[in-house]
């Protein structure tokens, strides 16, 4: 490949000293890194943005020369606001391959990708950007520098607005945990002298009911806090092996002691197949106690049947719960996923919004379908 024409532009001059090294500052800079296999075009991308700034701090530059060398450094730092990303490298398809693996892989959303190839034809763009979750695409023949510099504030901007959301969703966390510790110290006391009222009314008191109602309405506060606060407290989804099988099997176990909580006898049918996914073990768990207890009472009255399965295809391993019930109506299937909607009364209405935020948190998709028997079909699709 050749890269004479890269940064061909009239507003571009390599004349003159190199500009003073911005990293001498006192100020923290935005980390980028260049990944390409030809050395002249770390130079030349070092000389057009050393000067550059956005929001008075400097870039400063760390380079990989292949698309593996690129990935270890990612593992090792989550820091990278910026990659520069050359699509040609050790394959034909190695820049690619580094895209999927930082979005899918290392589960990194808020490092911002751009492209530059020198060939063209080994990836079509209107693919690669929507596809792969890529900030730009160029042609190197055709990246100006002003055009790099361009590119460069657009995906700053980016990665800086990604960050202030992140940041808002870990305070918002922070305040809904502080909120419900607060709110279970004042249940806990309302349901203790409720308690001792009781005790001191004789069993003929009309005024019992009162307190028994108090006592329950106490009880349901608890559950919708112990989901607020298990919805605040997922994080970030970190990497982990988990054999979904061994994990399922866990999940339907403390799903059958929920059976008989509420009286169902239900009968649970297994299909499970070995296979490692990414996932934190406990995580992967709530999902599958979530799906599966909701089939578990949306079951069919007589004979109640939920089915578990897991089928690996490809590079797709799909989760499926399916229950012999009645399907969701049409006009509440837009809002399962949202936090408190149910249509029990005695429910929360936390458990999907819960299996939606960790489906997202690792970039998995659900989809609810019906079966041929009318029951409701939850799919967790997770790719390997």
């Amino acid at each position: 490949m050749h890269s004479d024409n890269l940064f061909a532009d009239d507003d571009l001059m390599f004349s003159g000293d190199e500009p003073e090294d911005s990293l001498s500052r006192d100020i923290d800079p935005w980390h980028v890194l260049i990944v390409d296999d030809e050395p002249d075009v770390h130079s030349m991308t070092r000389m057009v943005l050393g000067d550059f700034e956005f929001e008075g701090r400097p870039l400063e530059f760390t380079s990989a020369y292949s698309g593996e060398e690129s990935i270890d450094l990612l593992k090792n730092n989550a820091g990278y606001a910026v990659v520069l990303l050359d699509v040609v490298m050790e394959t034909n398809t190695a820049g690619l391959d580094v895209a999927h693996r930082i979005r899918n892989e290392l589960n990194n959303q808020f490092i911002r990708v751009i492209l530059r190839t020198g060939q063209p034809g080994f990836a079509p763009e209107h693919k690669v950007i929507t596809e792969l979750d890529i900030n730009d695409y160029w042609q190197k023949a055709e990246l100006t520098s002003r055009r790099l510099t361009t590119s460069m504030t657009t995906a700053l901007r980016s990665y800086r607005d990604l960050r202030k959301i992140e940041l808002n969703r870990e305070s918002l966390a922070q305040m809904a945990k502080s909120v419900a510790h607060q709110i279970r110290n004042r249940t806990m006391t309302i349901n203790g002298f409720a308690g001792l009222a009781s005790r001191k009314l004789k069993d003929d008191s009309e005024i019992l009911q009162y307190l028994e109602t108090i006592a329950s309405e106490t009880a349901r506060l608890e559950e919708i806090v112990k989901s607020v606060t298990t919805f605040a407290s997922i994080g970030n989804c970190e990497h982990c092996s988990s054999d979904i099988s061994s994990v399922a099997e866990k999940a339907v176990d403390l799903c059958r002691e929920y059976a008989q909580e509420i009286g169902r006898d239900v009968l649970f049918d297994l299909a499970l197949s070995e296979q490692k996914i990414d996932a934190r073990p406990d995580l992967l768990e709530k999902v599958i106690v979530e799906l599966v207890s909701n089939a578990v009472f949306f079951a069919a009255e007589q004979q109640p049947r939920v089915f578990v399965s897991t089928k690996t295809e490809g590079q797709v391993c799909t989760l499926q719960v399916r229950d012999n019930g009645t399907c969701i109506n049409d006009a509440d299937l837009p809002y399962i996923f949202d936090p408190f909607f149910t249509t029990r009364p005695e429910a929360v209405g936390m458990g999907l919004s819960i299996v939606n935020r960790i489906v997202s948190g690792y970039n998995w998709t659900v989809d609810v379908s019906c079966s041929d028997e009318g029951g409701a079909v939850f799919s967790v699709v997770i790719p390997l």
